[in-house]
């Protein structure tokens, strides 16, 4: 075993097999080769194919730096993807891939070159799986690092309001997973056991009901299809370390899981948009340090105890775009139920003068009508994955109903979660109702700050469909998105309310109009966690936050080519907004040369919620010395149709080609 202060080379083993039950899982095994006798070992568990992006491309410098610190790191295939055998009917079953990722954490406790002691890591789907594994408590499993992850199935496809997430899920993700789905194993078998597993898997996805089919099938969180896809994290007892990103759609459900967990803990959360933290593009920090220092002491013993720091660590912003911000640390994590020490719930009323403390609301009642406009979002939704700069928000303003405060006097800061109540009626029974918060500052610029949208059925449950009656007023609450930020002097808080937050969630119900309603003894508000922040609580609870360790590269070295671009409109003629994203990735890898390329388009009009409609292009390339392999995924999603299409050709001769199409009523 290392001490943590010493750094070993690395061997890997792109050829591990462990049993999962009936099947086989393929794995790759980092090896800290100057390491003396066994060491700990560390799990990624991920449906994403490990040979490729996952232990070449931009998972590998931290797979890397783990094992460089000491660690066995091993990187598996999900039973049914990769290079791993079997089939899969559903995701995010909860109980499954727990057990799964638990009988793999088992085997390596039992080899030879581990001490017996496992932790478990990962982004996103490798961050599931890391929470599942915990809740079955395998007795090896010391602890685990969950990255910008969600934990309940449901969340995999809707918001915490019930919203279909089209943007990341309907576009981005599926995308991807039309393509992972029928791509054979990246590195090939001498013995050419890929090709057979390969078939099976065909074979599986031509009768398998497509993810998205499924995901709109079951747009309720209903008990028969969503009932075993809910992690049971309050059943977790290892330490973990979860870290959160401000915009990354999984922010709201890291609170959430974080309070559930009785175990050692410790929240971060920084300006990411589903980024790794040391290479956030609007802040990087030395995060894989701080993962292995977490391991060291949880499963080496080593190192100081990594809660004698504050136990919540967050990134302050100060410019809308999360560029410009300190480190603080806090005891907790504040919400409109829990105001830590220093902290006071402040509510702003939304009044016939704009938006007040509710100390200073009076006069007369507020009505006032807002008719929709589906386009609003579009410059308010930061593209998933995509390092592109933050937008001004007054367009997605100008179309929404807004109420401001004066100029702040001194600067106020917002931190940690709010919710938004509003009084309303509505000609549609089934609208989305979304509240914007908005910086804006003294030369009229605006940004938008945090989010929160529900559809309105949902208000009383996600497993509920309970539309609105037309002239009936009802009162909505919306939770908003956990944010640390500074509203400086002089700036005001702009409350932004509207029936769309497209392109991330696919517009509902009808178009038709809002009544908004509030009165001094009955205020429609918005609730914030707040402390004025003078220059006395500037210095009170910041904290140091190491830039990223390059002592081992950040980046992939794979990586030759990355390029992304997102555009947005508006037309003025048809009064349709429309977002485009296009990407194009090269990894040059030891045994195959991979370029994928994408264009993802999705538009609405401004008076037609059912006007939506996505089209979804990801073309991938596998160049071997031997033979070209080339994976197109097309599909094209609106209210009335969904189609999917998958192609596969080698060396020009197309081998596979299926069609998927689901009718909107169906």
């Amino acid at each position: 075993m290392t001490d943590n202060n010493t750094r070993s080379e690395v061997r890997r083993h792109t050829d591990l097999t462990i049993p999962v039950d009936s099947e086989q899982v393929a794995a790759t095994r980092y090896e800290p080769i100057e390491c003396e006798g066994p060491s700990p070992a560390l799990l990624m568990y991920v449906p994403y194919h490990k040979d490729d992006w996952i232990t070449y491309g931009s998972y590998d410098p931290l797979n890397r730096y783990l094992a460089s610190r000491g660690y066995e790191v091993v990187v598996a295939d999900m039973v049914g993807t990769g290079g791993a055998t079997g089939t899969i009917d559903e995701m995010f079953v909860a109980e499954r891939e727990g057990e799964e990722a638990a009988e793999i954490v088992r085997w390596l406790a039992a080899q030879d070159w581990t001490t017996g002691s496992v932790g478990m890591y990962g982004k996103s789907y490798g961050g599931i799986t890391s929470l599942a594994a915990a809740a079955r408590r395998p007795e090896a499993l010391e602890a685990i690092v969950p990255i910008e992850t969600p934990y309940m199935g449901y969340r995999n496809s809707y918001t915490y309001g019930g919203l279909h997430e089209l943007l990341t899920i309907g576009m981005d993700w599926l995308a991807l997973m039309q393509v992972l789905d029928v791509k054979p194993r990246s590195k090939r078998d001498d013995d050419g056991d890929w090709a057979e597993v390969w078939g099976k898997r065909l074979d599986h996805v031509r009768s398998r009901k497509p993810w998205i089919f499924q995901f709109f099938d079951h747009e309720r969180k209903d008990e028969a299809y969503w009932g075993d896809k809910d992690i049971p994290v309050g059943e977790i007892d290892v330490p973990t370390f979860a870290v959160g990103g401000f915009r990354d759609p999984y922010a709201m459900d890291t609170v959430d899981y974080y309070e559930q967990i009785d175990a050692p803990k410790r929240l971060l959360f920084g300006p990411w948009r589903h980024t790794m933290p040391h290479r956030g593009f609007e802040e990087a920090i030395n995060f894989r340090e701080q993962v292995s220092e977490w391991f060291d002491y949880f499963l080496k013993g080593e190192g100081s105890d990594p809660l004698d720091e504050a136990t919540v660590q967050t990134w302050t912003e100060v410019d809308g775009r999360g560029e410009d911000g300190v480190w603080e640390g806090l005891d907790e994590w504040p919400s409109t139920s829990n105001a830590p020490e220093g902290y006071r719930v402040e509510q702003f009323d939304l009044t016939t003068d704009g938006a007040e403390p509710t100390a200073s609301h009076e006069g007369e009642p507020l009505a006032t009508e807002y008719e929709f406009d589906q386009t609003v979002g579009i410059e308010s939704t930061i593209p998933y994955r995509s390092p592109v700069p933050t937008q001004d928000t007054n367009g997605d303003d100008a179309r929404s109903l807004c109420f401001e405060t004066d100029p702040f006097d001194r600067p106020l800061k917002l931190t940690g979660s709010g919710s938004a109540t509003i009084r309303l009626e509505s000609t549609s029974a089934d609208p989305t109702v979304a509240v914007r918060l908005v910086d804006v500052a003294p030369d009229g610029s605006a940004n938008t700050i945090t989010v929160g949208a529900l559809r309105a059925s949902r208000r009383n449950g996600l497993d509920e469909d309970d539309p609105l009656e037309p002239g009936t007023e009802y009162e909505i609450e919306v939770p908003l998105n956990p944010k640390s930020y500074v509203f400086e002097d002089g700036h005001r808080l702009r409350v932004a309310i509207s029936a769309s937050y497209f392109p991330f969630a696919k517009p509902t119900g009808e178009h038709g109009s809002f009544v908004i309603r509030s009165a001094p003894d009955d205020p429609s508000n918005v609730r914030l966690p707040v402390q004025y922040y003078g220059e006395e609580k500037r210095d009170q609870n910041r904290i140091e936050m190491g830039d990223p360790d390059d002592s081992l590269p950040n980046a992939p070295s794979a990586l030759t080519r990355s390029d992304v671009t997102w555009e947005t409109t508006r037309e003025r003629t048809g009064d349709t907004g429309s977002v485009t994203k296009e990407f194009e990735n090269t990894l040059d890898l030891p045994h195959v040369r991979l370029n994928e390329t994408g264009t993802y388009e999705a538009s609405v009009e401004s008076d037609d919620p059912s006007s939506w409609s996505a089209t979804n292009q990801f073309e991938m390339t596998m160049e071997y010395d031997d033979e070209v392999i080339e994976v197109h995924a097309s599909n094209s999603l609106s209210d009335t149709i969904i189609e999917l299409q998958t192609t596969i050709t080698r060396d020009g001769t197309r081998i596979f080609d299926e069609t998927w199409t689901r009718m909107g009523n169906e």
